[in-house]
């Protein structure tokens, strides 16, 4: 169940596992897999350049850190980890980034 085997919920076979627990009843389990990580990477993409980082390396550090933030252990694969923010997590995602972007407006900058 915890890898997304299993429905975690109903307890319903899902499919090959993806790292993360699903659902078919909570919006979680995607029959297309390509849906979902089109979705999730345009997702994470988009909340990233609102805070001016467009580069695809950065974002994905972004995503870890705030994982780590979260105390959820790392998942081995960067896609799962972007679904998991995507389906879990976007509204503390949005949360944490606001907060980078406050940090980010709120540093001054050194005159050399």
């Amino acid at each position: 169940m915890l890898d997304g085997t299993l429905d975690s919920e109903t307890g319903e076979y899902l499919g090959d596992p993806c790292g993360y627990p699903r659902s078919m009843t909570d919006g979680t389990y995607w029959p297309e897999r390509d849906n979902l990580r089109r979705r999730s990477r345009q997702s994470i993409n988009s909340l990233c350049s609102r805070i001016g980082v467009t580069d695809k390396r950065s974002q994905q550090e972004l995503v870890s850190a705030f994982l780590q933030c979260m105390g959820l252990a790392r998942l081995p694969k960067m896609q799962a980890q972007i679904e998991m923010v995507f389906l879990h997590h976007k509204n503390d995602f949005k949360i944490f980034l606001s907060e980078i972007e406050k940090e980010i407006i709120n540093t001054p900058e050194k005159d050399e």
